[in-house]
């Protein structure tokens, strides 16, 4: 073979390498550019989302002041015996609403008082409920004492509880929050705390600020409800008291404390521990679960506002499934 061969043999395998990481750059390029044009779909998608997101915050706002509000306390109860849903179909996706009353959970910020140090009667009332859901009551004063360390604002490890110390030897350590909780997961932090325990108490709470005692709308009651009722009134002795009380409810509800404790269920009741200003007969608190589905995008909202006062407060905004308060429907369905 000849040099000229051997040369244009040369140029052609340089051509070809070249070309071949030519290509190889190209598909990458493009690549990156297909990722790069999918993320900013992605974001546009969920930017509107957000947008939708907030619309339903708005919703929710409006329809509590305007027509929510008006209303007298036993047409809201007849209301929301069963959770109201709201949909809002729209180019490219759809959002829907559930709106309950959210006057039905164990209020986990009643373990301290409003200047955040430990409170008697809810850490009772919290030991009563654990104990009529089938804790031991030992494990039931444990946690207790646990959760009303995490809360306090002081450092001191009270009996049966666990401080800074104990979660500084965690991996990685932490120190307690020293405030009320901003969520119910964050139990999952607490000291002995598994998911089985989280999940088979995670239906009765809700978190709420500090001081905030535990509500209960009678007048809406269900019969899983006992297990809160129950608690207010004294622990596991009286829960078949509380049962007889929301089967004898009357068509229009109580009404009012003197029509309650007039029932025949209160007839021989002895306890003397019953907190009967946390019975209240309309609901207090009103809990929103929000899904917006928009295109590519997808967004869990949950919202929860006091609705006792002249203006609605909101007083929690979650975001996740994990933010869901599960229904005591489902939890019944578990336990069968």
């Amino acid at each position: 073979m000849n040099t000229a061969d051997k040369e244009s043999g040369t140029v052609l395998l340089t051509t070809l390498l070249i070309m071949a990481v030519m290509a190889a750059v190209s598909v990458a390029i493009m690549d990156d550019i297909r990722f790069a044009v999918k993320r900013t779909i992605n974001v546009s998608d969920y930017a509107q989302a957000d947008w939708y997101v907030k619309g339903a915050e708005d919703f929710a706002v409006s329809y509590i002041s305007s027509q929510l509000g008006p209303l007298q306390p036993g047409v809201k109860n007849e209301l929301f015996k069963n959770p109201q849903t709201y949909t809002f179909p729209y180019e490219g996706g759809m959002m829907i609403l559930d709106v309950r009353d959210g006057t039905d959970c164990f209020a986990l910020g009643s373990l301290v008082t409003s200047t955040g140090s430990a409170n008697v009667v809810g850490g009772r009332q919290f030991t009563n409920l654990l104990t009529v859901l089938g804790w031991p009551e030992n494990e039931a004063r444990n946690l207790t004492g646990v959760l009303t360390d995490w809360i306090d604002t002081d450092t001191q490890r009270s009996t049966n509880g666990a401080e800074d110390g104990d979660y500084l030897r965690r991996d990685p350590p932490h120190r307690t929050a020293n405030t009320a909780l901003a969520s119910v997961m964050e139990l999952r932090s607490l000291e002995g705390m598994t998911e089985e325990l989280y999940q088979s108490i995670r239906p009765f709470l809700c978190a709420r600020k500090g001081g905030e005692p535990a509500k209960l709308n009678i007048d809406t009651a269900e019969p899983l409800d006992a297990f809160l009722l129950s608690s207010i009134l004294g622990g596991p002795d009286y829960y078949q008291t509380a049962l007889q009380i929301i089967a004898e409810r009357p068509q229009g509800g109580y009404g009012t404390i003197e029509t309650l404790q007039a029932t025949p269920a209160l007839q021989n009741f002895t306890g003397k521990e019953a907190a009967y200003d946390q019975i209240v007969f309309a609901p207090q608190y009103l809990w929103v679960e929000v899904r917006v589905d928009y295109l590519n995008a997808s967004r869990l909202v949950t919202y929860e506002y006091d609705v006792s006062g002249p203006q609605a407060e909101l007083t929690h905004r979650g975001w996740g499934s994990e933010s869901y308060r599960p229904t005591l429907e489902q939890e019944e369905l578990e336990l069968q």
